[in-house]
């Protein structure tokens, strides 16, 4: 299932607005394209999530808790971690809104969860 209805409600919701719906479509599209992963709720649901309240804060100037240092050790161990910050990078270059570094590290605590979903259903 695409994310078409979960952006409507967000947006319905004024917790996101057009150029976020344009980032997290930009974020799909380089997904598929660059990676052939292909973003669906069941696999991706909570990095948007995530990405959406992250574009919300940034407007609003927000700040949220540092991911904890223990989780972002684990992650650093991950033999998915070059990875992840190589696709952080990509995500940042095709996106309009700014993510600061701890909504950074948490994109990057989701998109190893992601590689480890995908690689459990193969």
């Amino acid at each position: 299932m695409d994310f078409t209805e979960r952006l409507d409600l967000y947006m319905e919701g004024g917790m996101i607005n057009q150029e976020d719906v344009d980032d997290i479509n930009a974020i799909i599209d380089l997904f598929d394209k660059t990676y052939h992963i292909k973003l669906e709720e069941e696999n991706a649901g909570t990095f948007i999530a995530h990405l959406c309240a992250a574009f919300g804060r940034n407007k609003n100037h927000e700040e949220i808790d540092d991911v904890p240092i223990e989780a972002k050790e684990e992650i650093m161990g991950l033999s998915t971690y070059d990875e992840s910050v190589k696709m952080l990078e990509d995500i940042v270059s095709v996106i309009h809104n700014h993510l600061n570094d701890v909504e950074k590290d948490y994109a990057l605590l989701h998109i190893n969860n992601l590689l480890a979903t995908i690689a459990e259903s193969e």
